[in-house]
This record gives C-alpha cells, structure tokens and sequence, in this order.
C-alpha cells in the first residue's frame, strides 16, 4: 500500500490541490474556480462555508484518481495571505470570509491615531493600508459585530478547523494580518488594544509546516482520514521553499499578473529600517523556512505585459512568438524612445508614450519588458540598502514562457535561474505535509523546516540556468 501528500493552495483566482509521491513526483492534479460574490462599491466576499466546500469537492476527486489501496498520509494548505474568518466558541463563523483587496477597512486605515500609524509599520512590518487583516477587523467591529470571544482563523487554518483538526495561527499567515509583532513573533499587543479584544483573539501560534492534527474519523473519502493536517503558510513563501530560494541570499520572482519579489534573509532589522521598507513597499514577515524572514514587494509588471500585449494583438500564437522573436533581434535598451507607464501597485492606469516615429511592436514589448526589469531592480536595490543580499534569484511564473521577458531577467542578480518546479504552490503545500507527517517531534525553538529539505532532499529536476532557458 503506498501514500501520497495533498498539498492544496487556496488562491484568489483558482482552488488547486496536487497529489504528490514521497519522491516528489506530481501523480494528480485538480483545480476549481474560486467562488466569490461581488456586492458593490469593490466589496468582495465568500461564504466560509464555500471554502470548505470546494476543498471537499477536490479530495473526493483526487481521491477518485489515486490508485486502488493508496492512502493520503498529509495534507497541507497554503494560500492568499489576509482573508480570513471569525469564529465563536463552539467553531461557528461570524462574518464572511472578504478578499483581500476588498476595500473594506480603508476608512478605518486612514482613522487610525498618528502614534498607532506610526508604530503600525515598524512593529508589523506592514504598511498602514487595508490589505492588512487588522483593518478588516475594525471594519467589523465598527460595523457592530462584538469581536470579544471571537478568534480569528486565516482560510487555511479555518479548512483545517472544519476537517478535524486544532485551532492554530500560522506564522507566516499571521505576519500578513498586522497583528504580528515581526520583532519578537508574538501578538502585538498596540493592535489588540486598538480592537478592544485580549491575546484570545488568536489560537495557538505554530510554525509552518507543524502538525495541527488529523482528519477526523468520519470524513466522507475514506482515504484522507487519519491524514495529518498542517498549514504551510502563504502562497508565496511556500512558492519561493519549493523552488529552492528559501534560504538567505535568495529570492523568487513570482511573475503572473502581479510580479511579487520574496527574499530571504537570516535577520529581521531594526524597526526604523522594517517601517523605512513598509512606506516603500516592502513587508517584512517570517519566512516558511527554518532561520528565515521574507521581504516581499511587488509591481503591476505582469498586467502591464498583458495590456501590451493586447494593444499590439500579439496575446495569443503566432503573433506572440513573432513579437518575442523581434525583440530578442533588437540591441539591449533598444525602445526608439517608447515609453511604458503603470508599474506601481497603487496604479489603474497602463499608458504606452511613443517619443518618435520609429517605433515597431517589438520596440513597444522592448519597453514594456524593460520598464518591469527598472522596477525590479529598484526593488532588489532597496533591499540592498537594507542589508538583504539577492544573489540568486529564481523566476518562477506563466511569463517565464517568453523568451524576451526571462532575457531581460538576467540583469536582477548575478545569478538568475528558471524554476523547475511546475504547480509550486501545490507541491510545496504537500512537500510541508510530507514535513509535518514525519517531524511532528522535532526539537528546538524553531519547528519550520529547513530550505535544504526543499533544495537537497526532494526537488523533481535540476533549476535551468536563465541563459540555457531563453536560448
């Protein structure tokens, strides 16, 4: 009889799970679309209920696809950070589960007293916006939902709560939701106050990747009970353990619609430098890995690729291809004075300036790519300044597919790799079951598990140099 891992990713787009062998090969995959509502004015939620929903309409059918006589040994979560939920006592949700770019909390983001605004970022390694689970609570509360008795519970934590597991509070999850004290990893307790609630509102806190129970003996596919519950913290930092850039020193590009840059580093810095890197951009948060804090930031640099793309018809074959081909044949830096806007995360806009005649459709891609790789390396050199060396970076993401776009790569650090990891989300939620299942009683202060668990002991292939990769 073998065993597998499930790894599932909660993301804002899709639900996805992947069934993984203990030697790291990808046996099944499912995926459904994720179900929000929209109820006006930018406001987007979910039911709780629909979470765990979805989650249990993938095992069935994963389990479905497995082999005859395979059993599940973990399942492990990682997700979208900030969304989340309240429960009472007895387990029962109190709100909805509301997006993480939903705009609600903005009022109470820009109510909040100057000393709280200005402790808020060094402490919390957030900036003061409502993104941060924080300001959804005040919305909440505000709204006259009585948070006393009540524990929050990010998605994954939640899905595990429902499929028989304990109450926990992620690390990595609870340093996005601005009530982490970044500096010591406890409850920050300015945050509590200001929310009129006790240390209560957060279960115990657990590192990525720590056994937070079994599925319960009930449960409707017979293959999962028994399974080891754990939550692997969020999507990109458990992204960035899969590909093997966990460690310090290392960083991945997450290049989809947004590009978000993760690195590592073996520190956490002052809180002068951690507020300085939250008005820039940057959030300072624990990392999944052993040792580790994550700096992560991010730009538009993948919707403004797309919006490009759609101005010069070039989205889809053969005029895609056409388009990567001219541009690699242009000499670097080569934009006939084009210009690309709209990079930054609080832009709506993407404008395309043409400053001459002599412009083609690659000259307009050359620009659009090289205003990207501006940002990124602005970023990378805040970071720097900072005292968090990249000097290895791996892209990860569905634009690594152009050659044109991983060409312009090579300039971020001195070494620039091509993930080899497919689905790295998935399969790092599993890799993190696979953890929890066989070190639920490792020592020491630090239970994460160590980058090399993801770079030595079971990486699928080699990474692929970015030169051999758009040659």
């Amino acid at each position: 009889m073998s065993a597998v891992d499930l790894g599932f990713d909660l993301g804002t787009t899709v639900t996805k799970v992947s069934a993984v062998a203990d030697d790291g090969r990808r046996l099944v995959d499912h995926s459904v679309a994720t179900d929000w509502r929209e109820t006006g004015e930018g406001r987007v939620d979910r039911t709780p209920a629909s979470v765990v929903e979805a989650v249990e309409l993938l095992l069935a059918e994963v389990a479905a696809d497995l082999e005859p006589g395979t059993t599940v040994r973990s399942i492990g979560f990682t997700s979208m950070a900030e969304a989340g939920v309240l429960v009472d006592a007895a387990g029962r949700e109190q709100c909805p589960v509301i997006a993480w770019y939903d705009p609600r909390g903005s009022a109470q983001a820009a109510a909040l007293p100057a000393d709280l605004a200005r402790d808020f970022p060094a402490r919390t390694g957030l900036p003061v916006s409502h993104v941060a689970s924080f300001f959804k609570l005040l919305h909440l509360r505000d709204e006259g939902l009585d948070l006393r008795g009540l524990q929050w519970l990010s998605v994954p934590e939640f899905v595990v709560l429902r499929l028989g597991g304990r109450r926990v509070a992620e690390l990595s999850l609870l340093g996005r939701t601005g009530l982490l004290d970044v500096h010591t990893n406890t409850p920050w307790q300015p945050a509590l106050d200001h929310l009129g609630v006790g240390p209560d509102l957060l279960p115990e806190i657990v590192a990525a990747g720590a056994p937070a129970g079994t599925v319960r003996a009930d449960h409707p596919v017979a293959a999962v009970r028994g399974a080891v519950l754990t939550v692997a913290g969020h999507d990109h930092a458990v992204a960035a353990a899969a590909t093997g850039c966990g460690a310090p020193g290392s960083a991945l590009d997450s290049f989809g619609t947004a590009e978000a840059y993760l690195a590592s580093a073996s520190h956490v810095p002052d809180p002068d430098v951690v507020r300085d890197l939250a008005l820039r951009g940057i959030s300072v948060y624990p990392h999944t890995v052993r040792g580790a804090t994550g700096f992560i930031g991010g730009t538009r640099t993948g919707l403004v690729l797309k919006r490009v793309q759609q101005v010069l018809d070039a989205e889809h074959d053969p005029a895609r291809a056409a388009l990567d081909e001219a541009t690699l044949r242009l000499a670097p830096g080569d934009t006939a004075d084009v210009t690309v806007t709209g990079y930054a995360m609080g832009d709506h806009e993407v404008e395309i300036l043409l400053g001459s005649e002599a412009h083609t459709p690659a000259h307009v891609w050359r620009a659009a790519i090289d205003g990207g790789t501006a940002r990124g390396i602005e970023h990378l050199s805040v970071l720097r300044g900072a005292g968090v060396a990249v000097d290895r970076l791996v892209v990860a993401g569905g634009w690594t597919r152009m050659r044109s776009v991983l060409a312009a790569r090579q300039d971020l650090a001195p070494v620039v790799e091509v993930s080899a990891v497919d689905q790295p989300g998935t399969w790092g939620a599993a890799r993190f079951g696979a953890w929890a299942a066989q070190h639920a009683e490792q020592a020491g202060p630090d239970r994460r598990p160590p980058a090399e668990w993801f770079t030595d002991h079971l990486a699928p292939e080699p990474r692929q140099p970015i030169q051999e990769a758009h040659a």
